[in-house]
């Protein structure tokens, strides 16, 4: 039973605006592809290929929709006030919590620029489902275009084998919050699940 004078929220203010809700699940589908293409490209498929040229054009493109994506994601929520943390969440998961939204936000940026940045230094067109997409501003005029190889096996490296199990990290902790807030009997899932008609954007 609730206690006397404390109100109970609705469910709309406990949950995300619904283009909060569908960015959020969007750029997850599309984060896992990636990294689904990325581990097939290192592992099975034969360098300098045909299949190799079409994978890579699609990792391209779905990259650079991730990165407008989450750019319209930021923007979203920076003109639409998240929820509160559920009730009776200590500091330290609202303090690591944020973290990991932070760090979640700054690397769904980081890891499309690199990769944008790998293609520019190719010093080769670059397609956007099968339109054409600038370079990345600068970089070619910093590092050569193309670029040495050292430099861009060195980015390459950071690309597939640092930011991305960053990534992968992340994830399982942000999984792990939300598995937790489930446990402890607070509302983890349904804050972020699809449901007509609750919360507008």
């Amino acid at each position: 039973m609730a206690q006397a004078g404390l109100r109970i929220p609705s469910e709309a203010e406990i949950r995300y605006s619904n283009a909060a809700i569908f960015l959020h699940w969007t750029i997850a589908a599309l984060i896992v592809v990636q990294v689904l293409l990325g581990w097939w490209l290192n592992e099975w498929v034969p360098d300098h290929s045909p299949i190799q040229a079409q994978i890579t054009s699609f990792h391209i493109s779905i990259g650079l929709t991730v990165l407008l994506l989450v750019l319209v994601r930021i923007g979203v929520r920076l003109t639409h006030r998240p929820p509160s943390p559920p009730a009776g969440t200590p500091r330290w998961e609202r303090l690591l919590t944020a973290l990991t939204h932070t760090v979640f936000y700054v690397l769904l940026l980081v890891l499309p620029l690199t990769g944008w940045a790998m293609v520019t230094l190719r010093g080769k067109p670059i397609q956007f489902w099968g339109l054409p997409w600038p370079s990345l501003p600068g970089v070619g005029a910093l590092l050569g275009s193309p670029a040495p190889k050292a430099v861009r096996h060195g980015l390459q490296h950071l690309h597939v084998y640092i930011l991305i199990w960053v990534v992968v990290l992340t994830l399982a902790l942000h999984i792990a919050g939300v598995i937790w807030n489930e446990i402890k009997k607070r509302p983890g899932l349904r804050r972020m699940w699809p449901r007509r008609g609750v919360r507008s954007a």
